[in-house]
């Protein structure tokens, strides 16, 4: 696969002379933040989603003086594009930094109920320096015009854990945050999204609980039953039969971890690994791409992973018609250096996404990569 320059050149050429030749299902990729933009030495965490009216909203942390997590003086900025990705806006913030408070590790949702856009993200203390009493914060932002402009961050965290939390399951966590990129919206119009949690003093292991609300993202509730006690950043999925998959970080490098609940967070399966999934102790994304139901000739589901049992490279997107049993479909966009990606679907069928390529030692550049479901499958399958 092409290395990023040559990638922004390819890019830079497609969008410059529209129909010169190149085929027309080949990938393009557009550089959205890097080192510098807007004063930031470093960037990290994309999020991506597609507004009610068709736009896209790309978001990403904006960290200002060290590459590190919270606690940190991060911002989260996002860029939107009208034409599906071909240009861009400038950068604005959602939320910035106020002295030493940082906000970070953005997920985003957009509710088909309401057209409204959420963005999920946590604030202040870090991960690992945080009690029940002194919480790290989960926050909502929410749009009503398609990631514009964006409400003031409504603090979440006493809904979810605590020691200001009723729930007797969370109250006595040390610490809980949201997985960044994609929250999910059930066909029914819940709304979900998965928290890694530090359940006791020590760490690790962290584990994973669902976060439910049923009024557009203004009420909170922490199922009881975890899917992994021993998981990390995690991502959920609605089954064709309604059931939820939930993409688990594995700790352990090798190969990504899933989890099955049947009863809507009820209970949950025995944590499983896919074997035909390599992952590095990374995060990912999972969407629904196609549905029977809608009209379309098979249910398929999207993955997007570093496809690499050690290292944080080689992002590549997985398809799978088997509602994630397997996923025999993959194909490379970024064969280097890369880690976080997260994935959503055009109004036209092409799938968009957004990638951090780099590492720690130079940075992290972010990345915002249109392809066709004829370039993933080669020609085998389309958006039908």
């Amino acid at each position: 696969m092409m290395n990023p320059l040559l990638k922004t050149l390819f890019a830079a050429l497609m969008l410059g002379c529209g129909a010169c030749g190149v085929p027309s299902d080949e990938p393009v990729s557009a550089l959205l933040f890097a080192p510098g933009d807007g004063g930031s030495k470093y960037y990290r965490i994309p999020a991506l989603v597609t507004a009610d009216d068709g736009s896209l909203v790309a978001v990403a942390d904006r960290r200002l003086e060290s590459m590190g997590d919270l606690p940190n003086k991060i911002d989260i900025v996002m860029r939107r594009s009208t034409d599906g990705g071909r240009t861009w806006s400038p950068a604005s913030p959602i939320v910035e930094h106020r002295g030493e408070c940082g906000y970070g590790d953005a997920a985003l949702v957009s509710d088909a109920r309401t057209g409204e856009l959420l963005c999920i993200f946590a604030s202040g203390r870090g991960m690992w320096d945080t009690t029940p009493e002194t919480p790290i914060d989960i926050n909502v932002c929410r749009s009503g015009d398609f990631g514009r402009t964006w409400s003031e961050p409504e603090r979440v965290t006493p809904q979810l854990w605590g020691s200001a939390c009723p729930n007797p399951v969370s109250k006595g966590w040390y610490g809980a945050f949201a997985a960044s990129g994609r929250a999910l919206q059930l066909r029914d119009g819940t709304l979900l999204f998965v928290v890694a949690a530090r359940t006791g003093e020590a760490f690790p292991p962290l584990a994973n609980y669902v976060c439910m609300s049923e009024d557009g993202g203004r009420h909170w509730t922490l199922l009881p039953t975890p899917a992994d006690m021993n998981g990390d950043e995690a991502k959920l999925v609605e089954r064709a039969d309604g059931s939820w998959l939930m993409s688990i970080r594995n700790p352990a490098k090798g190969r990504r971890k899933y989890a099955v609940s049947a009863d809507r967070g009820a209970t949950w399966s025995e944590p499983r690994r896919w074997e035909d999934m390599p992952s590095p102790a990374c995060n990912g994304d999972i969407v629904r791409y196609t549905l029977r139901t809608d009209g379309f000739e098979r249910d398929r589901m999207l993955h997007s992973i570093p496809l690499d049992s050690a290292e944080r490279r080689n992002v590549s997107v997985l398809l799978s018609y088997d509602e994630g049993l397997t996923w025999p479909v993959r194909r490379t966009v970024w064969s280097g250096d890369a880690g976080y990606s997260s994935l959503t679907v055009l109004p036209d069928g092409d799938i968009g996404l957004l990638t951090e390529v780099g590492n720690w030692e130079r940075g992290f550049e972010i990345y915002f990569t249109r392809l066709t479901p004829e370039w993933l499958t080669e020609g085998t399958d389309s958006y039908r």
